[in-house]
């Protein structure tokens, strides 16, 4: 089962420009991950509010997306903050130790 994630970010004040192109520098590193099969950014109708739908072959996928673009996500954090993130598909504990330390994250596993 592959692992979604949904996260909303809001750009900090007089900074969605810069928000914007560090999403667009995300996005287009996401192209050579080999586990990232869907790494897509949408705005809402507030226009510095931004959604990033991401799904990864598994957990382990994910944290190599991380790991891949920490320059990126470092930058999109000081230009924006993460204001809910939810994450479905098999939640590896590595995974869920990660959800409980990142403010506004809600794990949904499979159901059994």
């Amino acid at each position: 089962m592959t692992l979604t994630s949904r996260v909303e970010f809001t750009a900090r004040e007089g900074r969605r420009e810069e928000f914007v192109q560090a999403a667009k520098a995300l996005a287009a590193a996401t192209r050579d991950e080999p586990g990232t099969l869907r790494y897509d950014w949408y705005q809402d109708a507030d226009p510095d509010s931004f959604v990033v739908i991401e799904e990864y072959v598994d957990s382990a996928a994910a944290f190599a997306h991380n790991e891949h673009c920490d320059d990126l996500l470092k930058r999109a954090f000081e230009l924006g903050e993460l204001t809910a993130m939810q994450l479905h598909g098999d939640i590896s504990p590595e995974l869920q130790a990660f959800a409980e330390n990142m403010p506004g994250t809600k794990t949904f596993p499979p159901l059994a």
